[in-house]
């Protein structure tokens, strides 16, 4: 079973994890090996650990024979730019539906914000996962490139839903 909270500071390591691991697993093959290095080089900051604490939500995965809660997926809504973020899934939880119900997620809560359309910068790699879900299309996508505070230039794609009633994908 996958439950979404409120991430806390206290959940910043495993989003960090969450983080470099699916970065260095979905985006191989796709991206330059020595940027993903760059991408995902060095430990966790102070920064990123507020910015978890204030603004991310985390999936939790719950094992039916332990009842163990384990975070296995981040996201955030960067609601003044209408923005999908930081929408990652560990990649041992990749394909059981973390992303669709972090994406589902975070669709419902722009939609009773207010926000009539949501905006995307995916990677290549993730582009078909975004399209299967109602992102993109004639005139909701365009290429681009993600210049990383690191220094990195990746080729990516910003995309847009329009949002009605959230469905899932």
């Amino acid at each position: 079973m996958i439950t979404i909270r409120k991430a806390t500071k206290n959940d910043a390591q495993a989003c960090w994890d969450i983080r470099n691991a699916a970065i260095n697993k979905g985006c191989a093959g796709f991206y330059d090996a020595g940027d993903l290095l760059i991408w995902t080089a060095g430990e966790l900051t102070e920064k990123f650990s507020r910015i978890v604490d204030a603004h991310f939500y985390v999936a939790e995965l719950v094992t039916e024979e332990s009842q163990d809660k384990k975070v296995v997926g981040t996201a955030m809504l960067d609601a003044p730019y209408a923005q999908l973020d930081a929408l990652f899934v560990s990649p041992d939880a990749m394909g059981l539906g973390v992303g669709k119900a972090l994406l589902k997620f975070i669709e419902t809560m722009a939609f009773n914000q207010g926000l009539a359309q949501l905006r995307l910068e995916s990677t290549l790699n993730a582009v078909a996962f975004y399209r299967s879900c109602g992102f993109g299309g004639e005139g909701l996508e365009e290429e681009s490139v993600y210049c990383s505070p690191r220094g990195i230039a990746l080729d990516c794609m910003v995309m847009y839903k329009n949002l009605g009633r959230p469905s899932a994908c």
